[in-house]
């Protein structure tokens, strides 16, 4: 590997078209040339239909097309593993190695400066114990000022992101305090931000990325997210494994985003993202009720 840039780990599947964009947008990005790329391609499941074997094969084969990056090598996993267990065995193999890791997914298209902001940020924050994952991906808020990077409670984010070994490795196979969360009212407001209700996830935890927010909560950590968003996500047209809203509004950062190391919370941003998250409050039934009597009165 090169020094100091971390290795660049992709999980894919059978969608060829998501992955090639993906790379086409990877091997864009500042320092591309000079990372390794490592490949986790996921086997067909056991009752796959031709059609199904098929994209696997032609995904398998976007990697050979071009050297994407200085080094590129293809995992190809011989059975299927589900994406939970391709995900957790594939960034344990890979960050055991070289220490850190950067981590995509065949539906994320990166900024150009992805990969320099992470790079920056997993050297700054090397130390602070406190930060468990550099973060790619931020929503369109549109409230922004200085700095261009946030410290924030919300540690983790599936949507291209960036760890150490150390903190990786405390990850929550089996999580033991599920049912202290779920069944604690307190503890559960406290486990789903803004109103998003995470906890319920928690009843059946089939996914990694649950299993890598609920590590971070319990060990009280914070995530690293710039201002603006290094990172789109195109998988929303069903063709993923786990499906999201295809109205999402996603604005992809074209600049270099500086990374200034931050010591404590943001508040602004802080309460900026819970804000976007909350559901907006409904007027109390008589407040309502006036203002649909108000509406009717204004339109006769």
């Amino acid at each position: 590997m090169s020094a100091k840039l971390a290795p660049i780990i992709l999980f894919i599947y059978n969608r060829p078209l998501h992955t090639r964009n993906t790379l086409e947008a990877l091997a864009k990005n500042e320092h591309a040339k000079q990372s390794d790329l490592f490949v986790f391609a996921d086997g067909a499941k056991p009752k796959a239909t031709p059609g199904e074997l098929q994209k696997v094969t032609e995904t398998r084969a976007v990697i050979g097309e071009k050297q994407w990056c200085k080094k590129v090598e293809l995992i190809a996993r011989e059975k299927n593993m589900n994406l939970e267990d391709n995900v957790i065995d594939g960034i344990t193999e890979i960050i055991s190695k070289y220490g850190r890791a950067i981590i995509l997914e065949d539906d994320l298209i990166t900024s150009p400066y992805f990969l320099k902001y992470c790079n920056e940020a997993l050297e700054v924050y090397a130390d602070d114990k406190r930060v468990f994952s550099i973060n790619g991906f931020m929503h369109n808020m549109d409230s922004y000022t200085e700095p261009d990077t946030f410290l924030c409670p919300l540690a983790t984010s599936s949507w291209g992101w960036a760890t150490w070994a150390d903190r990786w490795s405390k990850l929550e196979i089996n999580p033991e305090q599920i049912n202290i969360i779920a069944d604690n009212p307190f503890l559960t407001n406290r486990f789903n931000f803004a109103g998003v209700d995470y906890s319920h996830m928690l009843k059946n935890m089939n996914t990694w990325d649950i299993r890598w927010y609920y590590t971070a909560f319990i060990n009280n950590a914070l995530g690293l997210f710039p201002t603006r968003s290094l990172i789109k996500n195109i998988g929303f047209d069903n063709s993923g494994t786990h499906v999201g809203n295809e109205n999402l509004n996603q604005e992809l950062y074209l600049s270099p985003i500086p990374v200034v190391q931050q010591v404590s919370i943001n508040m602004t941003y802080y309460a900026n993202l819970l804000n976007y998250f909350a559901p907006v409050p409904r007027p109390p039934v008589i407040k309502r009720i006036g203002l649909r009597l108000k509406k009717i009165l204004l339109n006769r």
